[in-house]
């Protein structure tokens, strides 16, 4: 197939002669494709959902949902090893606890870096695909571990897996979707993973650990075997190897029976061709004024994600529940607060389309600083002999506000602007380092927390917190620019718009 030039589709649904789409084939346009062309609030048209889309896209999640698992794993096994359930021939020291939560973040920085290579060379789907393995592997090495170092490396290939689906995914489901769903889809991404972060809370404590890793690896055996059966490969990627009828193929799979994609194929081969005319590479993206900007903007959303503190919370948040004192049990605690953050994460997904990425933003750091503030005074007085017991809401409270704005936020927008304001050609590359940058800096808050807990009391760490909050609300405010509605293609060129200016 050969696609030459812009296109442009007059009210019939037909090729203007003025800007052919030069093409092989020749679909029709007929009344029911007309049909699936649904009025937009601009008076606009877009194209109907399409349940193939919901389900490849959900499908692609499935890998962050394992990730979010690995993520709050360690929180109903760590107060098992101070019991009969220790698989170990020694009580765990606070930091073995440490580098336990810790490996996972440390793996997850390594990951990005051979997956977002996969992802150029090998297609996002593969790439998906393989990323799955490690994961598997680790869950099973953790149901028969008898000692740390096992443990460790279990761990460790969980943030392989973990790293490697938080660079491919956000790639994949941006590239299936369309400009008007983009925002949608990506917020999705963020209900799997809160769903996998529920998952250790609700039933870890009543199973064993064998047992409770096994079933964390049934998921991505079924993703394995859906994924690699059903699901077409992203036809950004098909386009840029020159496979135009798989790329023409995969995209009537994901939009409605009967749409024409000429138009859509056109754009995508435009975009494609001029991110091809610069070699893809860390010189080049840094080369690139929009490059450097892209790059700023994403580094900075999810360091900013990380030093808010949400992994040491979901690590050790039953831990923190147990040392607040508070009368309402730990377990019901964190199952609260998991699901609200699954509540958040699906309201996030009719948000983020309505009221943008930005302003989102702005309100998460707003709120996340005022309940950190809050909880960090809470142990303050706990830890000075105050009596807080009137107060013992509270730490649940703030924790649950906390999630509740994190996960329409700072939790999955993120990724989302990940993975619109990077070039295809160089989505890879960027999205490793990304990645990478946002899981060292997991590790080192992670394995940081109890330790520096021990020493300066938990009212210093949700204070530093705090402190990150704050200074990335301004980040936000004067750095980010707003994404939602516009195309990969506008988005660039905004980018070189911006600084041109």
């Amino acid at each position: 197939m050969v696609l030459k030039g812009d296109s442009d589709v007059n009210d019939d649904g037909v090729a203007d002669d003025k800007k052919l789409v030069e093409v092989v084939y020749k679909p029709t346009v007929t009344n029911e494709n007309r049909r699936c062309l649904l009025k937009t609030d601009e008076g606009g048209a877009k194209e109907g959902a399409c349940w193939f889309l919901h389900w490849a896209a959900i499908t692609a999640d499935i890998p962050l949902f394992a990730a979010g698992v690995g993520m709050s794993w360690t929180s109903p096994v760590i107060p098992k090893f101070h019991g009969e359930e220790n698989p170990f021939d020694h009580v765990v020291s606070t930091t073995e606890e440490a580098w336990i939560a810790a490996f996972t973040p440390l793996g997850s920085a390594i990951g990005p870096l051979a997956a977002g290579y996969c992802a150029d060379k090998l297609g996002r789907k593969k790439a998906l695909l393989f990323l799955a393995l490690p994961m598997i592997a680790g869950f099973l090495i953790l149901a028969g571990a008898r000692n740390v170092g096992l443990y460790y490396f279990a761990r460790f290939l969980l943030g392989l897996g973990s790293g490697s689906a938080f660079a491919v995914v956000p790639m994949y489901v941006s590239e299936i979707s369309q400009a008007y769903n983009r925002g949608k889809y990506g917020s999705a991404m963020g209900v799997l993973i809160t769903l996998g972060i529920i998952y250790p809370f609700s039933i870890g404590p009543h199973l064993s650990i064998p047992i409770y890793s096994l079933t964390c690896a049934v998921p991505l055996i079924i993703f394995i075997v859906v994924f690699a059966t059903f699901m077409p490969e992203s036809p950004y990627y098909l386009i840029a190897q020159g496979n135009f009828d798989g790329a023409d193929k995969g995209l009537k799979k994901l939009r409605k029976r009967g749409t024409d994609v000429r138009t859509e194929m056109a754009d995508i081969k435009e975009v494609v061709d001029q991110e091809k005319q610069n070699t893809a590479g860390v010189k080049d993206l840094f080369a690139s004024p929009a490059g450097r900007r892209a790059l700023y903007i994403s580094l900075g959303l999810v360091a900013l994600q990380q030093f808010a503190g949400i992994n040491p919370l979901l690590s050790f948040m039953k831990t923190i529940y147990e040392a607040a004192g508070s009368t309402i049990p730990p377990n019901i605690c964190t199952i609260i607060t998991g699901s609200v953050q699954v509540l958040s994460n699906t309201a996030c997904i009719f948000m983020v389309e309505r009221m943008g990425r930005k302003i989102l933003l702005q309100i998460c750091c707003i709120f996340c600083f005022l309940s950190m503030t809050v909880l960090g005074i809470y142990f303050f007085l706990k830890e000075n002999q105050y009596d807080v017991e009137p107060v013992f809401w509270l730490p649940i409270t703030c924790l649950i506000v906390y999630m509740l704005v994190f996960s329409f936020g700072l939790g999955p927008l993120p990724w989302t602007v990940m993975g619109e304001i990077f070039p295809s050609n160089v989505k890879g590359i960027a999205s490793a380092m990304t990645s990478t940058t946002s899981f060292i800096t997991a590790c080192l808050v992670t394995f940081l927390f109890p330790i520096l807990s021990e020493v300066l009391g938990m009212a210093g760490g949700f204070w530093l917190f705090a402190f990150f909050c704050f200074i990335g609300y301004f980040f936000v405010h004067y750095v980010l620019f707003e994404t939602k509605g516009k195309t990969l293609g506008e988005i660039q060129k905004f980018l070189q718009r911006v600084n041109k200016s």
